[in-house]
């Protein structure tokens, strides 16, 4: 990814991770390359936050992939990190509307 040997920081991770999965780019194969670099910064560090968490989450969730959402939510949970705002409000819409049951909004809490 990189051809200097400077080392990335968790902010440059999530930056690129969430320009992967912003627009729609994630639905036109780049969510595996987020997810390729989600594998590199648990190997090589830095290790992940929460806001690299809710960025995969979110995306899943609006690409309908509840099961993925699942095991990231429980992921990001081991980790201690919980839903952030964005998150959570996009699992109430969903909530409201149906798309979703309320077991995901206690899994973010």
């Amino acid at each position: 990814m990189q051809k200097s040997e400077m080392e990335l920081s968790i902010v440059i991770y999530d930056i690129i991770i969430e320009g992967m999965c912003k627009a729609g780019f994630c639905r036109k194969g780049l969510k595996k390359d987020a997810y390729v670099l989600l594998s590199k910064m648990k190997e090589d560090g830095p290790i992940s936050d929460s806001g690299t968490y809710n960025t995969l989450i979110r995306t899943h969730l609006r690409d309908g992939d509840k099961l993925t959402s699942v095991e990231l939510i429980k992921e990001m949970r081991s980790c201690r990190f919980c839903g952030d705002a964005s998150t959570i409000c996009l699992v109430t819409n969903m909530l409201h509307d149906g798309r979703l049951d309320k077991s995901f909004l206690k899994m973010l809490s």
